[in-house]
C-alpha cells in the first residue's frame, strides 16, 4: 500500500514538471516574441518618422540597436535554459531561427545593396521577414495543435504581399510595424499571459 501512494507521488510529481517545464517553454517563447515585435516595430516607426523627414535620418542606427537588443534577449534565454536544464520548446525554437534568419537576411541584403547600389532590396525585407513569421508560426501552430497559431501564420504571409504592394513608400515602414505588434507582440503577450495560469493549475 506504502509502495502504490509512492508511486502515485512520484506520478503526480512528474506530471507536475512536465506540465511547469511546458509553460516555461510558451514563457520563454513569449518574451523572445514581444521583445521581436516592440525592438523592430520600434525601428521600423523610427525608419518611417525619417522617411517622412520627422526625424533625422537614424534609421540606419535604429535597425542595428533593435538586432544587437533582439540576440542580447535571446542569449539570455539560452542561458535562463542553460540554468534551469530545460529547452525552449517548439515556440522558442522557431523564433530563435527567426531570430537568426533575420540577422542574416539583413547581413546579406546590406551586401547586395552596396553591390548593387540599389534600394529595392532593403525596401522587400519587411516582406522577407513576414514569410519567416508566417513560417515559423505555421511550425508552430502544428506542433502545437492549435488554430490560432497557424491563423497567425496565414496573416503574416498576407501582410508579406501588404507590405510588397507599398514597397518604396514610406507608409510601408508604418504597416510593418503594425503588422509587427500584431503579429508577433500581440501573440507573445497570449503566451507569456496564459503560461502562469496554467502552471498554478498545475501545482
Amino acid at each position: 500500500m506504502t509502495d502504490d501512494i509512492q508511486t502515485l507521488r512520484d506520478d503526480i510529481a512528474y506530471l507536475k514538471a512536465l506540465a511547469n517545464g511546458g509553460q516555461g517553454r510558451d514563457l520563454s517563447g513569449g518574451i523572445l516574441l514581444m521583445g521581436a515585435g516592440l525592438l523592430f516595430a520600434a525601428a521600423s516607426l523610427i525608419q518611417w518618422l525619417a522617411m517622412e523627414r520627422l526625424l533625422p535620418n537614424m534609421a540606419n542606427l535604429a535597425w542595428l540597436v533593435a538586432t544587437l537588443l533582439f540576440m542580447a534577449l535571446l542569449a539570455a534565454m539560452k542561458l535562463r535554459w542553460r540554468s534551469e536544464g530545460s529547452s525552449g520548446g517548439a515556440s522558442a525554437y522557431a523564433w530563435q531561427g527567426v531570430g537568426m534568419g533575420c540577422f542574416f537576411i539583413f547581413v546579406a541584403l546590406a551586401i547586395a545593396t552596396w553591390r548593387t547600389q540599389s534600394m529595392l532590396l532593403v525596401f522587400f525585407a519587411p516582406s522577407i521577414i513576414f514569410i519567416l513569421y508566417g513560417a515559423a508560426w505555421t511550425a508552430v501552430g502544428a506542433a502545437l495543435r492549435k488554430g490560432w497559431i497557424q491563423l497567425t501564420g496565414w496573416g503574416s504571409f498576407l501582410a508579406a504581399g501588404v507590405v510588397a504592394w507599398f514597397i518604396g513608400q514610406p507608409v510601408s515602414y508604418l504597416i510593418y510595424a503594425a503588422g509587427l505588434l500584431l503579429l508577433a507582440f500581440l501573440p507573445g503577450l497570449v503566451f507569456v499571459l496564459n503560461a502562469p495560469r496554467s502552471i498554478e493549475a498545475a501545482t
